[in-house]
């Protein structure tokens, strides 16, 4: 169940429109967990973006919250994290997004307000998470792919969800958190149905038609507040 895996997640840590869609790549790509936050900072980011921009290849950092408690995965190429494994201390997890079920989760993708507000900070996007109960779930999905300008840059697409196995109590919460202040970033309607967003966040696509704004490595770890 999608609880027991997340609560894994948690216990162990307490211890201490087209999509292009990562997992249909020739790479072979997993899930891990980020024991070490501190040293997914922006020179981390910059090394990976490089071979993320010369083989076209993405990753999605993600930030699963259950009540008061929170973990922080990226799923990626293996052939790039692997050179990570000591300095972000990786542990392979098995992939929660399979488990999901459509029935008692709701996702939404996020997105810049107006090009003016591309790159523009978001400010804490996480403050309105003491709304969440002890055995609600929360996830923030950060899809990354590389680009070359000026400077090294991000092209994002944000999805959140909430999951509850309680339709009342999840209709509640995705009212709430649609509706929360992330500075220059809102709720963008998308029209797609449930199963068909559902399909975006379990590939991790980033589709030619996203809302995220352009970012460069700053703008995401703001985006993460690890």
């Amino acid at each position: 169940m999608l609880v027991v895996a997340i609560s894994f997640v948690l216990a162990y840590m307490s211890m201490k429109d087209y999509h292009y869609a990562p997992r249909i790549s020739k790479d072979e790509y997993g899930l891990f967990l980020i024991r070490q936050t501190a040293n997914l900072n922006t020179e981390a980011l910059r090394s990976m973006s490089h071979q993320m921009l010369s083989e076209g290849l993405i990753i999605s950092v993600e930030r699963l919250f259950k009540g008061p408690q929170a973990a922080l995965t990226i799923f990626g190429p293996r052939k790039i994290l692997s050179k990570f494994m000591e300095s972000l201390n990786l542990l392979e997890l098995e992939d929660y997004t399979e488990k999901l079920m459509t029935s008692h989760i709701s996702v939404w993708e996020v997105g810049a307000r107006s090009l003016k507000d591309q790159g523009q900070a978001a400010g804490n996007i996480f403050e309105g998470l003491s709304k969440l109960g002890a055995e609600d779930q929360f996830f923030w999905q950060i899809i990354l792919g590389a680009k070359k300008g000026n400077e090294l840059t991000f092209q994002t697409q944000f999805r959140a969800a909430v999951y509850a196995t309680d339709t009342i109590r999840k209709n509640q919460l995705v009212e709430e958190l649609q509706n929360l202040s992330f500075g220059s970033l809102v709720m963008i309607p998308k029209p797609f149905s449930t199963d068909q967003m559902m399909e975006f966040f379990k590939a991790r696509s980033l589709g030619s038609d996203s809302s995220g704004p352009t970012l460069n490595a700053e703008g995401v770890i703001n985006l993460l507040k690890i």
